[in-house]
């Protein structure tokens, strides 16, 4: 699985998003919101994909982009230590009401959960009644 996303991310090969999108199960589970984790809006242009809403969008899964991130360092490229240092600020407009609501965050890979941490901190500021995490591998 870690050769897949590899060659899926790093290697541009958006043809695996089919395997990936026939190997994984989204909980069925009603959800208020279905939200991928967002990259930087400039890996994905150099990419030319999102590696989560392509597979996301392959299953025909409805999702919200709720969260939005500015370009940091790549996370494969640091220590474990290192990534705990780094803030990774995610961003929600303001007019969207997420009180009470129950969430699923939607990511490509759980490494040492610093990436769902900061955005659940990021969700429960806004009052969320909870959320649920689904990655592709980890």
């Amino acid at each position: 699985m870690k050769s897949t996303i590899h060659k899926y991310k790093f290697m541009k090969d958006v043809a695996l998003c089919k395997i990936l999108a026939e190997q994984i199960k989204l909980p069925k589970v009603n959800y208020d919101y279905i939200v991928p984790i967002p990259s930087p809006i400039e890996r994905d242009k150099a990419r030319t994909f999102n590696p989560v809403t392509t597979v996301l969008d392959y299953k025909q899964i409805q999702y919200e982009t709720l969260l939005s991130t500015q370009l940091r360092p790549r996370q494969s490229a640091m220590g474990k230590r290192m990534r705990s240092q780094v803030d990774h600020l995610f961003e929600i407009p303001s007019s969207i009401d997420l009180e009470n609501k129950f969430i699923l965050l939607v990511d490509d890979i759980y490494t040492t959960g610093i990436t769902v941490h900061n955005a659940a901190k990021s969700l429960f500021v806004r009052k969320i009644r909870k959320f649920d995490v689904f990655t592709f591998a980890r």
